[in-house]
């Protein structure tokens, strides 16, 4: 753009004083690259509104009509829907005139009512135009940030640019003024009343502000509208044709809602569809071309990622102590890339960790904004953005960003290179690159380290990784392409699956473990339920209900035998009957009496702790029991006779069936109830799991398996 004048409010009459105006040093209202895109957005915006004008004429607007999509005239209020083609060509003028002074360098200074309309449309539609490639921002005029040093580069920001918008200029109108004129000792009674819609109706919106200068009366429209208002194919200058226009500002397919006049709001409509009118939060940070860089890199992430998956499986990733003497870490390693914490989790956490990097690049090649969801998607965010900074520098080689599909570095402007800007604004903090410290190693690992709680850190542990943000909406569960499934369901066992020995040929070791008890039926489903209810990663009241009915159910089948009813020997919780849970044994902070300690529900542990500790409240309760079958409470006031002796073999068969249930993981009980539950065969549940049949039939007869095997 190029000033034509030293003042760029040079336009402003002695009235000004009497307004609150923005005056002094433009670029510190719109610094060249902003002011260039909201001209951009002007010329855009008019070459929409002409044609409009050209092909509605004087016709009335019918908003829901099929032809009122994607126009301009949908974004002007209501009240304009009958007007002519006269007031919908001075519209589109108004548009190219604040386009036209800002490519002049003056300040755009909105002159009339439909003046300050368009402003307003111009800056909403600002950072749409930030998709505009280099060449046709240059084309346009505009000074497109080239200095190759992306670390001082900020994305646009027209905030101060409002200001330009000048509270209550619609009263110096001449229609608003006194019929003599404003006289110094004019009283605010002097003044004509104020006509129902406001001097800011659309009968008065070409009626000239008093305190800045009036344009030219004469002057018409360009050449090119003028000849499509006459009847001819629109045919604006430059790059912006119609088709191309309507694409940058989103009105080629987004039906826009009614707008309020001159408020600059934006409808709550569009604000639920998480986009404003045109666009959304990636413009303005992350140009197309950034978005298909950021893409790129995340593919090649994710392709490393596939790799070491596929090739360690559920084994440790082991580190060499010189890593310069091995080449695949670095660049090439996905597994090298991630903390040395992360080196002994399996292939479970390992497909949902590359999982996280394929959430983002689905992402950007949609054109939604990366926003990580949980802490794993903020480290694979952290991995692609480094990636997408060594593909840039590797696309000096033309051969190599032809095969990507990519420009040269050298087209690569620095707006479509600002990836610290990418972690600035589409992460909530930096907390996991803590775990690249190994001072703070510490204090990231453990939720109840008092730097952690000082700092609200929380759970960074590599199993709470994928735990969704509270602020964020979670994702839908990943649907695996068909490669991937072939792939995991045909797995070398020797390395996803050395953990079940049936598999790699020692059957004696994975069945001849199993104690030959029979378990009553049902109590390998309650057991498994009340682990999986103590790993709930919060403990809420409805949580600690399903708990406790659970463990009502689970102690009645532990037990087993008709003489001892949990019932009949705990004491009975009167909330049993309000909540609907059974009997309720616990009692209203949720704990229930063993014999040798006070056990209280609770929730968020790990697989093994949640085991554990089912199994010490199982022992320590049947304990209680064995001791109290003879004080069951309130027997002598009811008159019942006193309870039959026990079985003596029922410690020992208590015993036997507590070590069934106490094995590391029982994996056979939980897929026999999934199975039961969910109504499929052991191949379907192999395929819903994404593992190989014989894995899943070799855990059904007894195998023991590692927590990173459920996926």
């Amino acid at each position: 753009m190029t000033s034509t004048s030293d003042d760029p409010f040079g336009q402003l009459t002695e009235e000004a004083e009497l307004f609150e105006l923005p005056d002094g040093d433009l670029e510190e209202i719109l610094p060249p690259f902003e002011a260039g895109l909201v001209m951009a957005a002007g010329r855009a915006l008019a070459v929409l509104a002409y044609r409009d004008a050209g092909a509605f004429g004087d016709k009335p607007f019918t908003r829901d009509a099929p032809d009122a999509a994607g126009t301009v005239l949908a974004l002007l209020p209501d009240a304009c829907d009958r007007l002519d083609g006269r007031f919908r060509a001075g519209v589109a003028r108004a548009l190219w005139d604040l386009a036209d002074d800002l490519a002049a360098g003056r300040a755009p200074l909105p002159r009339c009512a439909a003046e300050e309309w368009a402003l307003s449309r111009m800056l909403e539609a600002a950072p749409a135009m930030f998709a505009a490639t280099d060449e046709e921002l240059h084309a346009l005029g505009v000074a497109v940030p080239e200095h190759p040093d992306a670390s001082g580069y900020r994305p646009p920001y027209w905030e101060e640019a409002w200001q330009l918008i000048v509270e209550g200029a619609k009263y110096s109108i001449p229609e608003a003024q006194p019929a003599d004129g404003p006289p110094d000792d004019a009283e605010d009674s002097d003044d004509p009343a104020e006509p129902a819609e406001g001097w800011d109706a659309p009968r008065y919106w070409f009626s000239p502000y008093s305190f800045v200068r009036p344009r030219d009366l004469e002057r018409g429209h360009p050449d090119w509208a003028q000849r499509h208002l006459d009847g001819g194919v629109l045919d604006p200058p430059g790059p912006l044709t119609g088709e191309r226009a309507a694409a940058l500002l989103h009105l080629d397919s987004v039906r826009l809602p009614d707008v309020g006049a001159l408020d600059g709001d934006e409808p709550d409509a569009a604000e639920e569809e998480g986009r404003g009118y045109f666009g959304d939060d990636v413009d303005g940070v992350l140009t197309p071309l950034a978005r298909r860089l950021l893409a790129a890199a995340a593919d090649q992430v994710a392709e490393a990622g596939w790799h070491d998956l596929f090739h360690y499986g559920d084994r440790v990733f082991e580190r060499p102590e010189d890593e310069d003497d091995e080449p695949w870490l670095g660049e090439d390693s996905f597994l090298g890339s991630l903390p040395p914490l992360c080196d002994g989790q399996g292939a479970a956490w390992r497909l949902a960790m590359v999982g996280a990097v394929e959430n983002l690049a689905d992402d950007l090649r949609a054109g939604r904004a990366p926003n990580a969801s949980c802490t794993a998607e903020e480290l694979a965010l952290h991995l692609i953005v480094g990636q997408a900074k060594m593909l840039v520098d590797l696309l000096d080689d033309e051969d190599y960003a032809e095969e990507v599909g990519l420009p040269t570095a050298d087209q690569i402007s620095v707006r479509h290179r600002a990836f610290d800007l990418v972690l600035e604004y589409y992460l909530q903090d930096f907390d996991v690159l803590m775990h690249y410290d190994s001072d703070l190693s510490a204090v990231v690992t453990d939720p109840e380290h008092p730097a952690n709680l000082q700092m609200g850190i929380g759970d960074l542990r590599p199993r709470a990784w994928f735990a969704p943000f509270g602020n964020t909406w979670p994702r839908r569960p990943r649907a695996w392409e068909p490669w991937l499934i072939d792939q995991l369901s045909g797995a070398d066992p020797a390395a996803f699956f050395a953990s079940t020995p049936a598999l790699v040929g020692d059957q004696d070791a994975a069945t001849g473990r199993v104690p030959a008890t029979e378990l009553p039926g049902g109590l390998r489903e309650e057991f498994e339920t009340f682990v999986g209810l103590a790993q709930q990663r919060f403990f809420d009241e409805p949580t600690a209900i399903h708990m406790a009915a659970t463990l009502e159910r689970l102690l009645t089948l532990f037990f087993s035998t008709p003489s001892i009813a949990p019932q009949t020997i705990w004491p009975l919780n009167p909330r049993a009957t309000a909540v609907h849970a059974g009997w309720l044994l616990v009692d209203t902070d949720f704990c229930l009496r063993g014999l040798n300690s006070t056990w209280r529900l609770s929730a968020d542990r790990t697989d093994h702790q949640a085991r554990v500790w089912a199994c010490d409240l199982l022992l320590d309760c049947a304990n209680y029991a064995l001791a109290n079958y003879h004080r069951q409470p309130g027997a002598h006031l009811r008159g019942t006779t006193p309870p039959a002796p026990l079985d003596p073999g029922l410690t020992d068969t208590l015993e036997e069936r507590l070590t069934v249930l106490a094995r590391d993981m029982t994996t056979a009980g939980t897929l026999h109830h999934r199975m039961t539950h969910l109504g499929l065969s052991p191949l379907q549940l192999a395929q819903a799991a994404i593992l190989p049949e014989p894995m899943i039939t070799a855990w059904l007869a007894g195998a023991p398996a590692s927590p990173s095997q459920l996926i």
